[in-house]
């Protein structure tokens, strides 16, 4: 299950200020589905952009139900605004989703996927920290994120069988996944052919080479290993490609980890994955 990157920033003291908070996330994640579908759609990536759209849709659905929810609760009167900050539950932003060499509709359910359950978990946080009528309604709305993940889960099921008949999926190791980040340091350090002397870039592949000393000294407490789909051979010197198929191995390791240890490395490693994709994509394109 996916953790929040931060706790929720205040409780609830009101069903008003629930329901607030309740649509200011639910719009949110429709705004960010809308947002990503438009920038694949400009890129003529229809059929993604569909799959997004259709997130869209079912976060919409959602929308109208906390406002149908809120109609039929008396007494509440809505807040005009959240009562603090929505979290930010979302991995990846849409621009670098569009711009992604490797999104296919297993990865964008994926993301999905890791939506609701961040929700899920905001909402079990929000709940403990209430009381009366505004824990019972955090507590509805976290039994409706798990509902959520469980459909979009047998969504990216099948995604992910449809997807390994038409690319190749390998069963790879925490070893493999090390040799992985070690020839991605090299390939920033010789970065066009040429070994650079970029501050960023070599604080990059410094920081390659510790996920890799992580991941050998992980390998010897668990033998774990994670089924995801393989770089295609043509990408396998891109360092920007490299940088996404770790961040992606790294969230599913996230996932499927039931080792408490490898769970926390595991996050950690995704989220300096996902910061070094965002800066690489960057850095590679100047």
């Amino acid at each position: 299950m996916s953790t929040l990157k931060s706790e929720p920033a205040g409780q609830l003291r009101s069903m008003g200020e629930f329901f607030a908070l309740a649509r200011a996330m639910e719009a949110d994640a429709v705004r960010h589905y809308t947002e990503t579908a438009n920038a694949l759609r400009k890129q003529n990536s229809l059929p993604l952009a569909y799959i997004f759209e259709l997130l869209a849709k079912f976060e919409r659905d959602h929308v109208d139900r906390v406002a149908e929810w809120a109609a039929e609760h008396k007494g509440a009167a809505v807040a005009t605004v959240a009562p603090w900050p929505i979290p930010d539950a979302f991995d990846v932003s849409p621009e670098e989703i569009a711009q992604s060499s490797l999104m296919t509709p297993y990865r964008a359910l994926a993301i999905a996927v890791r939506y609701e359950e961040r929700s899920f978990t905001f909402w079990t946080y929000v709940a403990a920290q209430a009381d009366g009528e505004v824990k019972e309604a955090a507590e509805r709305m976290a039994r409706e994120q798990l509902d959520h993940v469980s459909v979009l889960r047998q969504e990216r099921r099948l995604a992910f069988h449809s997807n390994r008949r038409a690319a190749k999926a390998e069963s790879v190791t925490l070893g493999a996944l090390a040799a992985t980040e070690r020839r991605l340091a090299l390939l920033i350090e010789q970065h066009d052919g040429r070994t650079t002397d970029d501050a960023v870039l070599r604080r990059y592949a410094a920081t390659s080479r510790e996920a890799a000393e992580k991941l050998d000294a992980l390998e010897t407490i668990t033998h774990q290993r994670l089924s995801i789909i393989a770089l295609p051979a043509e990408r396998r010197e891109d360092p920007v490609a490299l940088c996404e198929y770790l961040a992606e191995a790294y969230l599913h390791l996230a996932e499927i980890s039931r080792n408490e240890r490898v769970l926390i490395a595991a996050q950690d490693l995704a989220t300096d994955a996902i910061d070094r994709l965002a800066a690489m994509r960057s850095k590679m394109s100047a």
